[in-house]
C-alpha cells in the first residue's frame, strides 16, 4: 500500500484530494468596502460574477457600517468580478473590478 502524502495549502484556497483524486477546493469570504458618502436615503450595491447570489442583472446591497463605509461579503472559490450601482441603477465610473478568493478589497467608487 502506497503512503499518501499530505496535501499542500497556500493562504488564498486550502485544496483536499478526495478518494476519487479531485481536487477541490474550500470557498473563502471575501469581503468589498466601499469608501463613499452617498446621501441620506441612497444605498450601494453590488452586481457581478464568482460569488453565490451575485449577478449583472440585480444588484445585491452592501451594508452600511458607517456614513461613508459600505461592505458586502461573500463565499468565493473563484475571482469574484464585480461592479458598484448607487440605488442598483447608476453603475459606478471605470472598469469592472476584480477580487481574489479571502481577500479584501477597499475601493473608492466614483458616479
Amino acid at each position: 500500500m502506497e503512503k499518501m502524502k499530505p496535501v499542500k495549502t497556500n493562504k488564498t484556497t486550502k485544496t483536499s484530494t478526495p478518494q476519487n483524486g479531485e481536487v477541490t477546493s474550500t470557498p473563502k469570504t471575501t469581503i468589498v468596502e466601499a469608501k463613499i458618502d452617498v446621501g441620506f436615503g441612497n444605498n450601494l450595491f453590488l452586481r457581478g460574477q464568482g460569488a453565490a447570489g451575485l449577478s449583472w442583472d440585480r444588484g445585491i446591497p452592501l451594508n452600511c457600517v458607517d456614513g461613508k463605509t459600505w461592505q458586502w461579503s461573500g463565499k468565493a472559490d473563484d475571482k469574484l468580478k464585480f461592479k458598484l450601482l448607487l440605488n442598483d441603477k447608476v453603475w459606478a465610473k471605470g472598469e469592472d473590478l476584480v477580487a481574489a478568493p479571502g481577500q479584501k478589497v477597499q475601493v473608492a467608487p466614483a458616479f
